[in-house]
């Protein structure tokens, strides 16, 4: 049986603005890996009712998935990623790569069931774009409780 334990933090003033950071860069990781999946959904797909008769057909493309997701981590943990409307600098270092793997698990899952049709037949909606208020949590798949009582953060304990 597997347990699932959440936690409340009571974080200082420094270690509230580092997981701040962490939802941010999560947040981006997120969105820009939907952003993808939508790309390659509208480009590869064709109604069958309004297909011309000489039809033409681009070049199909990868679909993007959870492994050549992984495979973009180390590239874009050697440099700072910026983000093209705001023009601010992320850095992706800071973040555990667990936790980022788990927003590629949370992408994979969310658009799966996009795709696919649950077992009444019926699919689930388009999957968002998370803002602030709706990107809140960070998963540490590899966390006990003893990794809780000795992790910190810029040299601060939490607990």
């Amino acid at each position: 049986m597997k347990y699932t334990y959440q936690y409340r933090l009571y974080p200082e003033t420094q270690q509230t603005l580092t997981l701040n950071q962490w939802l941010r860069v999560g947040r981006y990781w997120y969105n820009r890996m939907l952003g993808e999946r939508f790309d390659w959904w509208q480009k590869n797909r064709c109604p069958v009712n309004a297909c011309p008769l000489i039809c033409y057909l681009p070049e199909l493309k990868d679909q993007p998935n959870f492994y050549s997701h992984k495979k973009q981590l180390p590239v874009i943990k050697k440099d700072l990623v910026k983000i093209g409307w705001s023009g601010e600098l992320i850095d992706f270092t800071e973040v555990y790569s667990t936790v980022l793997q788990d927003v590629c698990t949370r992408v994979k899952n969310a658009f799966n069931r996009f795709i696919a049709d649950d077992k009444n037949g019926k699919r689930s909606g388009k999957p968002r774009f998370k803002n602030v208020a709706r990107y809140r949590t960070l998963n540490f798949p590899n966390a006990d409780n003893s990794w809780l009582k000795f992790c910190t953060v810029n040299g601060k304990w939490l607990f």
